[in-house]
């Protein structure tokens, strides 16, 4: 009786849990000396003609990203040039404006010293005593989806939230009512939606072809629990299209939307073909950044008419499942009057 009972169950839902998360533009600059040890001699006496070894050098904690940084030598607030007294390889960088380009994707993990070397000039008594200042800004921006133009760039602080920048994300899916009989899904199905940046777009397949002997409406729909205000107001702005194998437009919403996207009316031995595209808009800012969250995708179905009696194979595991179950019981309600009869007899 159990096992009847726990194998019907098993047939009709599987569920696991699908993980989404968003990537993030994270770069560090930190100061080292010749011996490639933190840099500790601010604040020291430097006399005319000195060379000072100091190598800015920025890291990327993040996804792949273009550099610029502006690049600021003072001496009592007086502007001295760059390329004439910081010493470094500006081939690999293009100055336009302020700032400097480097001219190659810097990839995650990777790293890029600046320059090497500080000269302080040979300057008349009257810049005793005064400050050297040398003033870097780094700023990045994310190397998939940009056009290249920085003017249309918003440079914002990175989020203080720990990620994993290798998360690839993972698929789920539930099936209701046996309908995975019904349903083909694409190899890696959404098992790709880790570190999804703004202009991303992702997209998968699957395929209806229904087996049974009645004539269904199918649907598929998303679920989530426990999800904090930002990461609903992240899967708000994240955009999902619906398409059939012609190009047209079945469902077009977000992923916080619960509501079912409707597939379409199949008789036995119909079908067709699906795409899923979900994307993420380019004005996503900073504070949707190094996000994770969950949701489960749940295709169900209703039966509209049926159209013959001839049981498929899903519906004869599933009626074998019940014949066990009765005969279970009725052996079992057997076995009790046999056991009290017996009893009778033995009192007697």
């Amino acid at each position: 009786m159990l096992v009847s009972g726990i194998y019907s169950i098993n047939e009709e839902i599987k569920e696991t849990e699908s993980g989404i998360s968003t990537g993030a533009v994270d770069i560090e600059l930190k100061e080292y000396n010749e011996n490639n040890q933190p840099f500790n001699e601010n604040q020291k006496m430097v006399m005319p003609g000195d060379e000072i070894a100091l190598i800015p050098r920025i890291s990327n904690l993040g996804v792949e990203c273009y550099l610029r940084v502006k690049i600021e030598y003072y001496i009592d607030n007086e502007s001295f040039s760059v390329e004439s007294y910081i010493e470094g390889n500006y081939s690999s960088w293009t100055k336009k404006g302020d700032y400097y380009y480097y001219d190659s994707v810097l990839s995650k993990n990777g790293s890029i010293d600046l320059f090497n070397k500080v000269n302080i000039p040979n300057l008349s008594s009257q810049y005793y005593g005064k400050t050297v200042v040398v003033h870097i800004i780094a700023e990045a921006v994310q190397a998939k989806n940009f056009n290249g133009n920085w003017d249309e760039v918003e440079i914002k602080k990175s989020v203080d939230r720990s990620y994993d920048i290798d998360y690839e994300g993972e698929s789920s899916v539930i099936y209701e009512d046996t309908i995975n009989h019904h349903i083909t899904l694409s190899e890696g199905f959404f098992d790709h939606l880790g570190n999804m940046l703004p202009g991303d777009k992702s997209s998968a397949s699957f395929s209806i072809l229904n087996s049974s002997d009645s004539k269904i409406k199918y649907y598929l729909s998303v679920n989530y629990n426990n999800l904090s205000s930002k990461e609903l107001l992240l899967l708000s702005k994240m955009n999902i299209v619906i398409k059939n194998k012609d190009g047209q437009i079945l469902s077009e919403s977000n992923l916080a939307d619960k509501d079912k996207h409707t597939l379409g009316i199949y008789s036995n031995g119909e079908g067709d073909s699906f795409i899923i595209e979900i994307s993420l808009p380019n004005d996503i800012n900073n504070d949707f950044s190094k996000l994770l969250t969950k949701i489960n995708w749940i295709f169900s179905c209703d039966v509209i008419e049926r159209e013959n009696k001839n049981p498929q194979t899903w519906d004869y595991v599933f009626d074998l499942s019940i014949t066990v179950f009765l005969i279970s019981a009725t052996g079992f309600t057997i076995f009790l009057f046999l056991w009290k009869k017996e009893s009778r007899d033995i009192d007697r």
